[in-house]
Formats: C-alpha cells, structure tokens, sequence
C-alpha cells in the first residue's frame, strides 16, 4: 500500500482521496433521496454532497499523507542504517551474508562462475597500538576507499568485523578475481594515511576462492575455505594473495 502510495505522489494520492469521499457521497446520498422525492431538497443535497468533500477530504488527507510518507521514508533510513557498517559504509556482516546468499543462489541456478574473497589489514593491532584507535579508524576508511575504488558496483563489499572484510564477485573467474586483488595491493603499496605529521602504509593478506557453486555451498563454506587460504597468506609473509586449493 505504501509503495502504490509513493508511485501515485503526494497530490496525486490526496485528488483519489478526494474523488472516492465525493463518489461515496453521492452514493449515500442518492439511497437516501431516492425515498424521498422532493425535488427542491434533493437538489440541494445533491449539491451538497458533492461540495461538502470537495471542501473537507484535501485538508485532512493532504496532512495524513505527510506523515504516512515521512513514517515510510524513516522506516526505510532506518533499514539501509541497520545493513551498513557505521565506521565504513560497507554492508555489515548480517547484510554482506544475506546479500551474498541471494548471488550465490543465482549463480547456482546460472551455474555461472563467482569469487568470494577475504581480506583482513596486517598487522592492524600495531597501528592502533603505536598512534590510537582514530589512526586505526583512518586506516579502515582508507581501506574502504581502495576497496571501492578497485570493485565493480555490482560486487559486494562488506566488512565482517574488526579489520577483515569481504568481497562476493559475481560472474567473476579466478583469473579477474587475482586481478583484481593485485591492483588492491599495489594501491596500498603506493598510498598511505597520515596520523600526527607521521605517513603509515599498512598491508592486507588475502584469501581468494572462485568456482562455479552447486546447491551445497553456501556463503559459510565458503568464507570457511577463504579464511584457510587467508590465514596461509598471514604464515607465509603477509602482503600476499593466496588462492584456494592452489
């Protein structure tokens, strides 16, 4: 009902208000006259039933649809709010699973190929350590930005937790996918934040899996997979993309 509402508009939805006020008054009107045949008060009432709403519907029903929509456009601010990350922007974990689920499903019934990447910063304790959690905070929006800057807009981005995030790409072979990550490495490589007139460059090791999924995958197993090539990328040096099963 709210969705026709908005497709209607404002104006548009108070005039059909207006319009079923006035039709239903003649309606009632018309049953009552039509047992009584005078003329002269039958016009009068006529008139009147048709003036009558054309006067008082608007007024009222223009306020109530201010709220309606107000309370419909909270409503749906407060939803986009609950999915994103506040420091970030990025879907959260709960939004990032639910969102990926939906892909995931689609490239199985497609039998199309995706990848599904975990990214966590090295050594990110030490930042927030040596210069406080705002440098730490300055480093997860720089992160995100390179992480934008090196998705498509129909990847997913998420951030899980803490320092690691995620990535599902659709319709993506694990030649894009590595691709995709090295371009990441290198924009870190050639950037860094600045905290107390002190440049700091950080890091990210990488877990990559891309397949064509069949019904028993899902976004879990999969994360579980990356998280074993992520924490292979950690115990071999960091700074490094290391791809599943290779």
């Amino acid at each position: 009902m709210t969705q026709k509402t908005y497709k209607l508009g404002r104006l548009s939805t108070v005039l059909f208000i207006t319009f079923i006020s006035v039709c239903t008054s003649l309606l009632i009107t018309s049953i009552v006259f039509y047992f009584c045949q005078d003329m002269a008060i039958s016009k009068i009432g006529m008139f009147a039933a048709i003036v009558t709403p054309l006067v008082v519907a608007p007024f009222p029903s223009w306020y109530l649809m201010g709220l309606l929509m107000k309370v419909s456009a909270l409503e749906k601010e407060m939803r986009l709010l609950a999915s994103l990350d506040s420091l970030t922007g990025l879907l959260n974990r709960r939004a990032f699973f639910n969102d990926a689920e939906v892909l995931l499903h689609y490239a199985v019934r497609e039998q199309i190929s995706v990848s599904v990447v975990g990214l966590d910063l090295d050594k990110f304790k030490t930042i927030n350590d040596t210069y406080g959690h705002s440098a730490g905070d300055l480093a997860l929006k720089h992160f995100t930005a390179a992480l934008k800057g090196s998705c498509r807009q129909s990847d997913l981005i998420g951030r899980l937790g803490g320092e690691e995030f995620a990535l599902f790409l659709p319709n993506t072979s694990v030649e894009e996918a590595y691709t995709l990550t090295q371009r990441l490495h290198k924009t870190l490589s050639q950037s860094s934040i600045k905290v107390q007139d002190t440049a700091i460059q950080y890091t990210v090791s990488i877990g990559l899996l891309s397949l064509v999924p069949t019904r028993a995958d899902t976004i879990e197993t999969l994360l579980q997979h990356v998280d074993s090539s992520l924490y292979q990328a950690k115990n071999s040096g960091r700074n490094r993309t290391v791809v599943y099963g290779s």
